[in-house]
Parts: C-alpha cells; structure tokens; sequence
C-alpha cells in the first residue's frame, strides 16, 4: 500500500497535468449563467466516472489472484498498461508533430464550448464524466488491481487518484471562491495561456507516462 499510493498520486497527477482543454471548459462554464453550479457539476461528473470505475473494479474484479506477476489476471493488467501505455505514446506523439506542423494552433475557445450556455447546467455533469482521461484512469486501475490490496485499501488508492486527477479542473473553482473580485482577469489570463501553450506540455507529459507504463507493465510481465 506505502508504494501504491505514490504510484496512484502520479498518474492523477498525470491526467490533471494531460487535461488543459478541461481546466479551459471549467473557466468557460464559471463565465456562464449559473457558472458556479456549472463548474461543480463538471466536477462532479469527473469524480463520477472515476467512482463507477471504481465500483466496477471492485465489484468484479477484486478477490481474483493477483498474489504475483505470474498469476493469470495479474498478467492481464500488465497487458492493458502496456496497451494504453501505447496509445497514449502514439496518440500524443501523433498530435504533437501535427501542432508542431501549425495543424490545430489556434488559441480560440472550441466552439461547442459555447453552446453549453443554453442548457441546463446538470448537462455540465454529463460534459465532466465524458472529458476524464479514461486510458490513464485504466491504468490506475489495473495498478491499484496488481497491489493486491484489500477492498478498503483499493477504495482508498481510488480516492487519492480521483483527487489528483482533479486538482487542476478545481483550481478554477477555488480561485472564484478565494478571490472573486480579481478572478475574472485571472482566469482570463489562464484560459489565453492553456490554449496557447499547455497543449503541448499535456501531450509531452503524455508521451512520458505512457512510455512508462509500457516499461512497467513489460517488467512485471518478465519479472
């Protein structure tokens, strides 16, 4: 458990650093009628869809023998973090020559962004569950499946991802609650430089994790 939570922490923090159009649609949402109860609900909605995968892991796939690398299911968990590992490296390494070609530069607001403002906000619910970064999630799951813990233990590294993930969609939130004389020009100011620049940040950091989760998931099938 001492090494599983390090290792739950950096992959959330993994997919917060890996989400900037999400820390962008946060901002948007803030701006809009109801924004703050806009904001939350897409936050909600992220931690949502980590706790049904959660459940789901603990539900149907806890109990079963990952007492080694060599057991049957343990190995599995080590191919799907090779698998994601590799399409998380080719998906970024695909994205980043084509921003570094001028395809998809623009720093404008996605456009459906926009349409969000004429509907109800629980739709923001929906909008944070689809936007979570589900191969690195996926990850984390099997991770949290390897460590061979106990319910309450699996839970708990859960718990510690789910929050990771999230520590950039709520910086927003927070900075509107904190300071919300100064937080329209802060955010503002956030929103111009996550459109101009963390793109590539994101997917660099992608490439990264995913290369390490190829290695891991290879070393424990060899192990």
């Amino acid at each position: 458990m001492h090494s599983l939570i390090p290792t739950v922490l950096g992959l959330g923090f993994g997919v917060a650093l890996c989400s900037p159009v999400s820390v962008v649609t946060v901002i948007v949402l803030l701006s809009m009628s109801s924004g703050r109860r806009r904001a939350i609900a897409f936050v909600l909605g992220w931690l949502l869809a980590v706790g049904v995968i959660a459940a789901v892991v603990l539900v149907f796939a806890h109990g079963q023998d990952f007492s080694s690398h060599k057991t049957t299911p343990s190995r599995a968990a080590s191919w799907a973090e090779i698998a994601v590992g590799l399409i998380a490296v080719l998906s970024a390494s695909r994205a980043l020559q084509r921003r570094q070609r001028g395809v998809a530069s623009s720093s404008a607001t996605p456009k459906w962004l926009d349409r969000l403002d004429r509907t109800n906000w629980l739709l923001a619910v929906l909008v944070g569950a689809f936007m979570l970064t589900y191969s690195l999630t996926i990850a984390a799951a099997a991770e949290i499946l390897k460590a061979n813990v106990s319910a309450t233990d699996d839970a708990v590294a859960f718990a510690a991802f789910a929050v990771a993930s999230a520590v950039t969609i709520a910086a927003p939130i927070v900075v509107v609650v904190v300071a919300p004389d100064q937080s329209a020009q802060r955010l503002e100011a956030w929103r111009r430089w996550l459109l101009g620049n963390s793109r590539t940040i994101g997917l660099i950091a992608l490439i990264v994790i995913g290369a390490v989760l190829i290695g891991k998931g290879a070393h424990d099938l060899i192990a």
